[in-house]
């Protein structure tokens, strides 16, 4: 190895520095780059690239499909008609062929998004699908070299303003980025603290998309159901709605499901907490108590332990 030592090699040739600031659009996409790597569950990955698109890089309206191993898309979260952001996991479609352009031009370097001109508007309203109207919406590829993953949607039905160019320049860097991450994600199991899918579907099917669920027995599917519907019953008295022991209930439950009953009760806590709260966080503690959390400690602790950051974090962005 050979020493250089720039001072001395230099000298008194340089006397000027530079300083060239990056952009707020490329601040914007790596702060979201950053938040995101922070979080262990695809779901919550997947929730939080919608809301970033939106608030930190201007979107008006995002929603984020992803593909099963059938080669479907699957819904995971989108944008309602006041903006907020819409629970979309019962959403399943065939890949069309403009979804099939947009990636095949993304992954050859050609374009990295598609703008379909004068099509109707979607959103999803009280579990129907409905159109809101017409106008503009941009097919982004999320992409990786490994290939495509799922494509983002965007519109301004709320609006109806023209497309920005500069923010979907954004939006198709924070899809590759988001794409490198899932693929990691997928790599490192340990970094995910329960199934990326978890909600019950009927008994014996697979729970999730495609055919990567697991298969829930019945007795199973029917704990989830009714964790969902109050987080407050407790192990006993699901073990006894279920015709089952406590302790084989929690056997067969983590065996299909991937985590312990405890862990799946928190989560949907967790979830339920999201929705209710605002997005400045003001109140965190009301929110936290009607999601069925006993105390501000214990969701707190919940809250980070499942999530790897504070829900004032998870919330502004800001350490």
């Amino acid at each position: 190895m050979r020493r250089v030592d720039w001072p001395i090699v230099i000298g008194s040739l340089l006397h000027f520095t530079f300083e060239r600031k990056a952009s707020q659009g490329v601040v914007s996409v790596l702060a979201a780059a950053d938040e995101l790597s922070s979080y262990r569950d695809p779901d919550t990955i997947a929730r939080r690239v919608v809301e970033l698109a939106r608030d930190r890089l201007g979107l008006e309206r995002v929603a984020l499909f992803l593909f099963g191993e059938d080669d479907q898309l699957y819904g995971t979260f989108g944008t309602g008609l006041r903006g907020e952001t819409t629970d979309e996991r019962d959403i399943v479609f065939a890949t069309g062929d403009s979804h099939r352009d947009a990636i095949a031009r993304a992954c050859a370097g050609v374009s990295r998004w598609l703008v379909l001109k004068d099509v109707p508007l979607m959103a999803q309203v009280d579990g129907r699908t409905i159109v809101v109207g017409r106008g503009w919406n941009a097919l982004t590829p999320v992409c990786s070299r490994s290939g495509a993953s799922g494509l983002f949607t965007t519109d301004a039905a709320l609006s109806q303003s023209a497309i920005d160019d500069s923010k979907h320049v954004q939006l198709a860097v924070l899809a590759t980025i988001l794409s490198n991450l899932l693929e990691l994600k997928r790599h490192d199991a340990s970094a995910v603290p329960w199934s990326p899918a978890l909600s019950a579907g009927a008994s014996g099917a697979p729970s999730g998309r495609g055919s990567r669920g697991p298969t829930l027995s019945k007795a199973v599917a029917g704990a989830m159901q009714l964790m969902r519907a109050d987080t407050a019953l407790s192990s006993t008295a699901l073990a006894r709605a279920t015709h089952m022991t406590p302790r084989t209930l929690a056997k067969h439950f983590r065996a299909q499901v991937g985590v312990s009953l405890l862990d799946y009760r928190n989560r949907i806590r967790v979830e339920r907490f999201l929705s209710l709260v605002e997005r400045d966080g003001r109140n965190l503690l009301a929110a936290a108590l009607e999601a069925g959390f006993g105390s501000y400690a214990q969701f707190h602790r919940v809250f980070r332990n499942l999530l790897g950051v504070t829900p004032k974090e998870y919330l502004t962005g800001l350490p």
